[in-house]
């Protein structure tokens, strides 16, 4: 039987690396490579996201502070309303009683 030699057994430790390791591991690296651009498009897609929402929100503040301006406008359309409105029965009110005390005075 021969001799098994350092240079045979290098040989054939190569030979199995090139044939059969090598191929698994650049199979690996592609695959991670794949991968991380997958999570780089996702980490795009988030910080588009995130941008959107912040612009969503910067619109749902400016929407909110242009309701509450409407709002306290409305309540102080409605106020002025009332306002006049008793300012006029106020007013009748004061002829009336006017009427009236002119009345008893022609009985006194």
């Amino acid at each position: 039987m021969t001799e098994i030699t350092k240079k045979d057994i290098f040989d054939t430790l190569s030979d199995f690396y090139g044939k059969v390791i090598e191929p698994r591991f650049d199979g690996i690296e592609k695959r991670l490579d794949q991968h991380d651009q997958k999570f780089r498009d996702i980490l795009e897609h988030f910080d588009k996201i995130y941008a959107r929402l912040d612009r969503l929100e910067t619109e749902y503040y400016s929407i909110v502070a242009g309701i509450d301006r409407i709002e306290k406008r409305l309540d102080k359309e409605r106020l002025e309303g009332e306002v006049a409105d008793l300012k006029q029965r106020l007013s009748t009110l004061q002829e009336r009683v006017e009427d009236l005390e002119k009345r008893l005075k022609t009985f006194s």
